[in-house]
């Protein structure tokens, strides 16, 4: 038998991760909330560590000889050094494909609370206020130009997603080459980081955070994009300067934001951005959904499976600087 840990806090998903092991493999659950001392004694053996939402230092992952595998549940990586781990001949496999679907949806949720005023229409029903606070400036998404900014598994989704709502023109910045049959399939154009800024009444973002993309949403951005139009993010909150997207939503260089994702979470009680009228939030929960923990689950014990066994995971990280 062979050992893999799931390393969480102790919650319903734990109780799921132990229910949806494989009975060929040696499957356990370490806290991370014990001591070093216990958790690198339990952690002894252990050949492949799946990482449920947390990370581990990089000085503790060098002291687990047998380790062969980081499986994260997540798609997000800047959490983990990759290029040192990876140096370390550890193998590093994200949940991508399985977490799309859950931050998709929630993207699109995002844009039709904004775009229909749902959060002040819910206030108002409730305070007596009726219909003042929505009586204007509810839009549709369908009709709208849509800007995606990385087209990978979840901006793929979300590029099939929003056609349902009627003729949308879906352009996307990537700098990655995406086949053109991909392009076809989800009737999406190929345009410049300006020109989709210029151009979409809508701007989401699916990137992975690295150097490339901290801060890439910044002033400039912000001041590129029509003074109608909204942004929504649910990869990583650091993909936007805070205060550039703050001052934007106050001057009116942008209409409004959805945002699950901050600079720093749990963001602080007195962010200007829990305070404004024009910005929906939630706690970064885009790829929580209950479907998604399942299929994440279920891919990282096959992924678990392929390494024991002396191959290469599914999922590994192109090392980005």
């Amino acid at each position: 038998m062979s050992r893999v840990v799931y390393y969480s806090q102790p919650d319903h998903r734990v109780q799921l991760a132990e229910a949806l092991a494989p009975d060929d493999l040696d499957v356990g659950v370490v806290d991370p909330t014990l001591s070093w001392e216990e958790r690198r004694e339990l952690l002894a053996d252990t050949e492949v560590l799946i990482l449920g939402g947390l990370a581990m230092p990089y000085e503790e992952l060098t002291q687990l000889p047998n380790l062969k595998m980081l499986q994260l549940m997540s798609a997000g990586y800047d959490r983990i050094d990759v290029p040192a781990v990876r140096e370390q001949g550890i193998f590093v496999a994200n949940n991508s494909p399985q977490i799309a679907r859950s931050v998709a949806e929630h993207a699109l949720g995002l844009m039709l609370t904004v775009q229909h005023k749902f959060m002040p229409g819910f206030e108002g029903v409730r305070d007596g206020t009726w219909r003042e606070p929505v009586r204007s400036g509810v839009y549709e998404v369908g009709g709208k130009t849509i800007g995606i900014i990385g087209l990978g598994n979840i901006g793929r989704l979300v590029a099939g997603m929003v056609r349902g709502f009627g003729p949308a023109e879906v352009i996307y910045h990537d700098p990655a080459t995406i086949p053109a049959e991909v392009e076809a399939e989800l009737a999406v154009r190929r345009v410049g980081f300006e020109e989709l800024l210029e151009s979409s009444d809508i701007v989401t973002v699916h990137v992975p955070l690295y150097s490339e993309t901290r801060g890439m949403m910044d002033a400039r951005a912000f001041s590129l994009m029509k003074e109608s139009a909204i942004f929504i993010n649910t990869c990583r909150g650091p993909v936007h300067n805070e205060a550039d997207l703050i001052e934007a939503l106050n001057d009116g260089q942008i209409r409004a934001a959805g945002l699950d994702v901050f600079e720093e979470e749990p963001t602080p009680v007195d962010n200007p951005l829990l305070s404004m009228d024009n910005v929906v939030v939630t706690p970064h929960l885009a790829g929580s959904s209950e479907e998604r923990v399942e299929r994440a689950l279920i891919f990282s014990y096959q992924n678990a499976r392929r390494v024991i066994s002396g191959g290469e995971p599914e999922g590994q990280f192109e090392v980005l600087t």
